[in-house]
């Protein structure tokens, strides 16, 4: 039987367990009979108790399996060790999920595509990387690390929901995935595991197969495409950072304290996560392609942190181009 997993590292002060508790819940809602694994770390699990109103895990059903750590190793690569190597610590075919999820419907339908995978993820932004927001930051990085995956196959994988076909090419894959991210890690301190997960694809003949987007859907990129049937809500993919504000409800911290506050699940909240394709916010959509093309431009964050910063050198700044527009606008009529 597919088994479902988790990876979790988190302390009282962040809202990671929050996080993987609503999505475990949603999990237990649809698939009442998955077997369901946290694969977490002993300072994570030890803070598993009611004094800090953190049973709701538990409560779900959930296996909890912990692997011990020193304690100089940082909550990051703690994370990034477990993720890299499940296999390590579970047997058996399994989906991998974020827990920055939410469940919409029956999962076990996802045994279907091992048929023709050994592993399985969704395009990130659900675009090829020639049309992905994010092309060249994706490759000036991976160029930092020496890797060419993305740019030699066109494709950049989201590691936010995975398929896994226990056989020893898939666990092959995993082997050289915790092995190019460690390196990343000692060497180039880049935390992150898509690099190295795209990289480990590329030196394993292109193991990874492409997953319909339903399993992944991801609302910051692309996602509402495949918002009606979506099997999987991932809310914060690869967006996020201090300025980022989600414009889905159950990302919002607020929501997420309730959870903290309350210990387990609170109704209204519960039925928020039942209702999943429903819980956005009000939004600005911008529909000037002239601006879209620029968004992730250098040039529009400066702008941004002028504004934030030194408001009035923004003012100024503002001043003197509304006045040149408005000056060109005239010369352009008189013509």
């Amino acid at each position: 039987m597919m088994k479902y997993v988790y990876v979790l590292t988190s302390t009282p002060n962040d809202f990671y367990y929050e996080q993987c508790l609503m999505s475990v819940f949603s999990l237990r809602h649809h698939t009442p009979d998955a077997q369901i694994f946290i694969l977490t770390d002993n300072k994570t699990s030890s803070s598993f108790s009611s004094s800090n109103k953190r049973l709701g895990l538990i409560n779900q059903g959930a296996n909890i399996i912990t692997v011990n750590f020193d304690d100089s190793v940082s909550n990051i690569q703690r994370s990034r060790i477990l993720k890299t190597t499940i296999p390590e610590h579970i047997s058996g075919d399994f989906l991998f999920i974020d827990c920055d999820t939410i469940i919409c419907d029956d999962l076990s339908s996802i045994e279907n595509n091992l048929q023709n995978s050994k592993i399985s993820a969704v395009l990130d932004g659900h675009v090829p990387l020639s049309e992905h927001k994010h092309k060249d930051y994706f490759i000036k990085r991976e160029k930092k690390l020496g890797f060419s995956a993305s740019e030699k196959t066109g494709k950049h994988y989201n590691s936010g929901v995975m398929l896994f076909k226990d056989c020893p090419e898939s666990r092959e894959f995993f082997k050289k995935w915790n092995e190019l991210w460690t390196w990343c890690f000692t060497e180039k301190h880049d935390h992150h595991d898509q690099p190295a997960f795209n990289e480990a694809s590329l030196e394993c003949g292109a193991i990874i197969k492409e997953l319909d987007g339903i399993w992944n859907c991801q609302l910051s990129q692309g996602g509402l495409a495949y918002l009606e049937n979506a099997k999987i809500i991932h809310y914060f993919s690869s967006e996020g950072g201090k300025n980022y504000i989600p414009y889905y409800k159950l990302a919002e911290k607020n929501i997420q304290q309730k959870v903290k506050d309350f210990g387990g699940i609170p109704a209204d909240v519960s039925k928020m996560i039942l209702n999943p394709k429903f819980q956005f916010n009000k939004v600005h959509l911008i529909n000037d392609q002239r601006i879209v093309s620029i968004m992730q431009s250098p040039l529009i964050f400066t702008i941004a942190d002028i504004k934030s910063k030194l408001p009035w050198l923004f003012n100024v700044l503002e001043s003197i181009c509304r006045a040149s527009r408005n000056f060109a606008k005239k010369l352009k009529k008189k013509k």
